[in-house]
């Protein structure tokens, strides 16, 4: 075999190898999420399902909310559950609002691959039943998303795809793919990957909705400067805050709570 002939074989096999270890990770290496075992939800927390589009059925935690108040739906982080992440959130709903939160495939008792894309079909689904789920109406203009995390991936896809009255994205990336260049020392995913790349840049420029962005000026996992990125980077209408003492999943006790209540109350008018 001749020098050219096995380099060019040497380039196909390393090429071969590259596309199969990628493939893997997009399908096994990602997704950790909390168990089924976080104990059952409170009384005024109720455990519903809803089929996706593909005839799955996903699972989602609901408050109500009280009379004038708006329905919050969030899409929670990596390495959680659905009943952590509400009780994340219950400050919240002790203030009156409603609560929508949507259990991922392939995490707790919703069965199903966990990917990208089946999460933005179970979104849909979820913000297209919402009524249905809740037994009463809840208009665009009562709906606020708000994604932390992985989550702001689920959740600027699906604000870019339907009306929100407010977006609040928490400790959100610029895009996922840089977290794992930074965790696998520089290795070039975001030119690698085809998938599970959570663009969350190019969902944002869709949004209209005002919007906050939360995010740790501490936080280890997702670089505040790329933060201030993305929010440089938003359309309009937007807010940023910055906690100074803030890391990344430790948000919820260091003023989010606050900073979403007066965001929302601000923007979000009254019903008539």
């Amino acid at each position: 075999m001749s020098m050219f002939n096995l380099v060019v074989t040497a380039l196909l096999i390393a090429t071969a190898l590259l596309f199969a270890g990628v493939w893997a990770f997009q399908n096994y290496g990602i997704y950790r999420f909390g168990g089924a075992d976080e104990g059952p939800p409170a009384d005024d927390v109720k455990t519903v399902q809803f089929r996706s589009s593909d005839g799955q059925m996903i699972g989602a935690r609901l408050a109500m909310p009280q009379p004038g108040k708006p329905v919050i739906m969030s899409f929670h982080g990596n390495g959680a559950g659905v009943d952590a992440s509400f009780e994340r959130l219950r400050a919240l709903q002790e203030q009156g609002f409603g609560l929508a939160v949507m259990e991922y495939r392939g995490s707790g008792a919703t069965g199903g691959k966990s990917s990208e894309m089946n999460f933005a079909r179970d979104a849909l689904a979820f913000y297209d039943q919402l009524d249905d789920l809740m037994g009463q109406t809840v208009p665009a203009n009562r709906r606020v998303l708000h994604g932390f995390s992985l989550g702001a991936g689920v959740g600027s896809r699906l604000a870019a795809a339907r009306p929100f009255e407010a977006v609040v994205l928490e400790a959100s990336p610029y895009r996922t793919c840089q977290y794992y260049q930074d965790a696998y020392k520089g290795f070039p995913f975001c030119q690698v990957m085809w998938a599970e790349r959570y663009d969350i840049i190019d969902h944002v420029q869709a949004i209209g909705a005002p919007k906050l962005f939360v995010h740790g000026a501490l936080d280890e996992s997702l670089p505040v400067a790329r933060a201030r990125r993305l929010y440089q980077e938003a359309p309009g209408p937007k807010e940023y805050l910055e906690i100074p003492n803030g890391h990344h999943a430790d948000l919820a006790r260091l003023g989010l709570i606050d900073a979403m209540e007066s965001f929302i109350s601000r923007v979000v008018a009254p019903p008539p």
